[in-house]
């Protein structure tokens, strides 16, 4: 009977070596992206809160008209609220890493017919949304007809038109 000897098995699979060599390739390329991510959430908040207040806009108006009542939306802090007379129809909490700046400090308020006025003297009312690290700003406004409307984003440390 001849034996022959049969060649080793290869191990499958790998190293340590490798291992650590993928996983800080993997770190590297987290490290670099992050602040890409920052600001792509920055952003993306900023959208977020000005798509939130204009629906609360365009409810409060269409709200108006249906129920042939006079309703007005108002800011306290980082909430506003669709009022008519006392009574609250729905409230929007703005998220704290959002900074908005409301046109005038008495909000807006929609007649029976869908017009919007703002404080005396104020042809439209504007809303400004900014975040820290994002790279823009977003505007919001309501115009006298009580078109609500969001305006095409404009960079950072610019003023809305």
């Amino acid at each position: 009977m001849n034996k022959s000897a049969s060649p080793p098995q290869r191990q499958k699979g790998f190293t340590l070596i490798e291992m650590m060599v993928v996983v800080s390739l993997v770190a590297i390329l987290a490290a670099l992206a992050l602040p890409s991510f920052t600001t792509m959430i920055a952003n993306q908040r900023v959208t977020s809160a000005a798509q939130e207040l204009l629906t609360l806009l365009q409810f409060a108006r269409a709200e108006g008209v249906y129920k042939r009542t006079q309703t007005t939306v108002t800011a306290t802090g980082l909430t506003w609220q669709a009022k008519a007379g006392a009574q609250v129809l729905r409230e929007a909490t703005l998220s704290d890493a959002v900074s908005v700046v409301p046109g005038s400090a008495g909000g807006v308020t929609f007649d029976v017919s869908g017009q919007a006025s703002a404080a005396a003297g104020v042809t439209s009312y504007a809303v400004t949304f900014s975040a820290t690290n994002a790279t823009r700003v977003q505007c919001l406004s309501v115009t006298r007809a009580g078109l609500v409307r969001l305006l095409p984003s404009v960079p950072a440390g610019q003023a809305c038109p």
